[in-house]
């Protein structure tokens, strides 16, 4: 890498989208057979582990709304996940995983863990930890932007 801690932090910029980028490309074609995608199982992963909104998980995300109904349209169809209307705002409908998503999930969980594997077969669990935390210190700031869980819209 380079002297300049600007030109570092562009190297690490690129370092990880190339490694976000082979990821995605491997966990797609694993995916596949269970006509889902990364985005899917993200989605379903958050879910599961307690965001109940489209915009929470835009927010979480940072993704587009757009796109997001477009993942939350394809999971319904698929069965996985369940749209409710809030009881407490009607412009606002609460998501879950239905039984079947429950247990797609763990499938698609079995894949995730084996392009994880590959990836980082090289990478010491401690340092995956070291990484895992820089780059949630480095996400902080913009979750403190964009809280989740406050009124919702969809």
């Amino acid at each position: 890498m380079s002297d300049g801690g600007g030109q570092v932090s562009i190297e690490v910029g690129l370092l990880l989208h190339q490694v976000y980028s082979l990821a995605t490309q491997r966990l797609n074609a694993a995916l596949r057979p269970m006509s889902l995608a990364s985005r899917h199982v993200s989605v379903m992963f958050l879910i599961r582990d307690g965001v109940q909104t489209q915009r929470d998980l835009v927010a979480r995300l940072h993704t587009d709304k757009t796109g997001m109904v477009r993942v939350i349209d394809d999971l319904e169809r698929l069965g996985y996940v369940s749209r409710t209307p809030s009881t407490r705002d009607r412009r606002v409908t609460i998501l879950a995983l239905t039984g079947e998503g429950a247990q797609a999930l763990q499938n698609a969980q079995q894949h995730t863990a084996s392009v994880a594997a590959e990836l980082f077969h090289a990478v010491s669990p401690h340092d995956l930890d070291m990484l895992k935390s820089i780059l949630e210190r480095t996400l902080a700031p913009t979750r403190a932007e964009r809280p989740v869980g406050g009124p919702a819209e969809n």
